[in-house]
């Protein structure tokens, strides 16, 4: 009985090389870790500050969607782990073909502040200015947050 041909690695598994960073975005939003997670992970919330028709159910496999001016999300939280870290699949059609990519809110605290890193990578280059799409939902997030910050306090004066 001949052997099967050996298959060279080249031809086994294709390379993938390291993931393509798309965004790498950080601010300091004035709330704790807690405030920042349950701003990203509840569906109210999110509404508010970051999409319309927003469905999130904040575990892991669970769904991750809103829709924004430019289309619809339709992610899957990949990692949970309140209030640290939060991570979702997101695919992106380019050029007629899905590209899985994937974004990670990582949460440090400062204090009575948070640091807020959102990175988002690719398997390869997605076409678009990712760092201004994700600096634009940080800057969301810490005025939303902020804001209500703010209206507490003021609730709270005499």
């Amino acid at each position: 009985m001949p052997e099967p041909p050996i298959l060279a690695k080249a031809e086994a598994a294709p390379k993938v090389g390291p993931p393509v960073v798309l965004a790498n975005a950080k601010a300091t939003v004035g709330a704790i870790p807690a405030q920042v997670f349950e701003a990203l992970t509840d569906a109210a919330q999110l509404g508010s500050w970051w999409a319309e028709d927003v469905r999130v159910d904040a575990q892991m496999s669970g769904v991750y969607e809103g829709t924004l001016p430019s289309g619809r999300v339709e992610g899957t939280i990949t990692w949970i782990e309140g209030p640290r870290k939060f991570s979702f699949e997101w695919p992106i059609v380019v050029e007629g073909a899905s590209v899985v990519t994937s974004v990670v809110y990582e949460l440090s605290p400062k204090g009575p502040q948070t640091v807020v890193h959102v990175s988002h990578r690719s398997p390869k280059p997605v076409p678009g200015d990712w760092n201004a799409v994700w600096s634009t939902a940080i800057e969301s997030l810490k005025a939303y947050l902020e804001a209500a910050r703010t209206d507490s306090t003021t609730m709270d004066s005499p």
